[in-house]
């Protein structure tokens, strides 16, 4: 019969792994190495599975480190669920506590590479690294050696590294210092280039610091949401009411995609539809965004074809003072970059980016 792991005794042994990370006790300099490759990897969800395995094993150290599922696995005694331990445990205190786990969402291994593998064996065909993935599955073979004290040790190496990289995160400031608008504009353009690392990431943290200063209640969904229900990339609402869609996109859109997404977002009962797109060679919408509004006469229809057109409808529109908006502008997006679990060096690039344009 599979293992069952007592989220009880799962949660007080990850409290002691985490005393043991919070002190000055030397840790295993194996499983520092480890922690820090893991947290390297290009794939975010590598880290939370890798966490998951060591708590497994401190609690339980028969545990299969390679297996994910306890019930699609009868035969094997020693599987347990991965699923249930990350969610119900490792993701929770994450939070609780403050330490990264590069995912922010609640339900990390139900994304890709995992998704709805049994065993970590029949991950490599899905995943995007096939060096990420060898480099993962090494060092969980060798967590699978592990004794439950060793494997305390190896999760307070983890739960350190944690630590650090939320500290890390949260030192990064964007500061102002009298930034104006065109140099607001020059940071923006600069950071949301076309050839920059994680600029899907960028664009929609970018649209969502804008509407935060125009909203109170913004929404940004993870990127390839799985649950999504409503069209759009991000939302706002009023009342608990969505009452704003926007669509973002870094490709160029064309009339019918247009038109699908103003045509979705009336369907869907949301009577604001944007659609923001920075891609080169993008055509005009303007003529389009007139015809949809006579289409569809229940719904406003709007098109933003680059990021400073966003920016300055955006800064122009806030209720409050430019230069206060401008500094809540960086500051938001500084946020809505972390929301959306860009890496450290990204917070840092757009720390820089608003640095080089004051006095612009």
């Amino acid at each position: 019969m599979p293992i069952s792991i007592d989220k009880e005794t799962a949660n007080r042994v990850l409290r002691t792994a985490l005393e043991l990370a919070r002190s000055d006790e030397r840790l295993p300099v194996e499983w520092t190495s480890h922690a820090g490759t893991i947290f390297g990897l290009d794939e975010m969800t590598w880290t939370p599975a890798f966490g998951t395995i060591l708590l497994a094993k401190a609690v339980d150290e028969r545990v299969d480190a390679l297996s994910l599922k306890s019930n699609a696995s009868p035969a094997n005694p020693y599987a347990y669920s991965a699923r249930g331990l990350c969610h119900g445990v490792l993701v929770p205190a994450a939070v609780e506590f403050g330490f990264s786990i590069r995912n922010t969402g609640r339900e990390p291994l139900n994304n890709s590479p995992f998704g709805s593998a049994s065993r970590i064996e029949e991950i490599e065909r899905r995943a995007l690294n096939r060096k990420n993935f060898l480099d993962f599955r090494d060092v969980t073979l060798r967590a699978n050696e592990l004794t439950s004290g060793e494997a305390l040790q190896a999760l307070a190496a983890f739960l350190r590294e944690g630590l650090e990289v939320a500290a890390a995160a949260k030192s990064v400031v964007a500061k102002t210092n009298g930034l104006t608008a065109e140099g607001a504009r020059i940071a923006v353009e600069d950071f949301l280039r076309y050839d920059a690392p994680d600029r899907p990431k960028r664009l929609q943290a970018f649209a969502a610091a804008c509407l935060d200063l125009l909203s109170t209640d913004v929404r940004s969904r993870r990127l390839n949401d799985p649950s999504r229900d409503l069209p759009g990339d991000v939302h706002a609402a009023s009342g608990g009411v969505v009452v704003l869609a926007m669509e973002v996109r870094g490709k160029g859109v064309t009339v019918s995609d247009f038109s699908t997404f103003a045509t979705a977002c009336d369907a869907a009962g949301v009577h604001r539809a944007v659609m923001f797109v920075d891609a080169p060679h993008q055509i005009d919408l303007t003529a389009h965004v007139q015809v949809n509004n006579q289409l569809i006469r229940t719904t406003q229809v709007s098109a933003f074809t680059s990021a400073s057109q966003l920016l300055a409808a955006a800064l122009l529109w806030s209720a409050a003072p430019l230069e206060s908006a401008i500094e809540s502008l960086s500051a938001r997006f500084l946020e809505r970059l972390r929301e959306i679990e860009v890496t450290l060096a990204t917070l840092q690039e757009w720390s820089r980016a608003v640095a080089i344009a004051q006095g612009r």
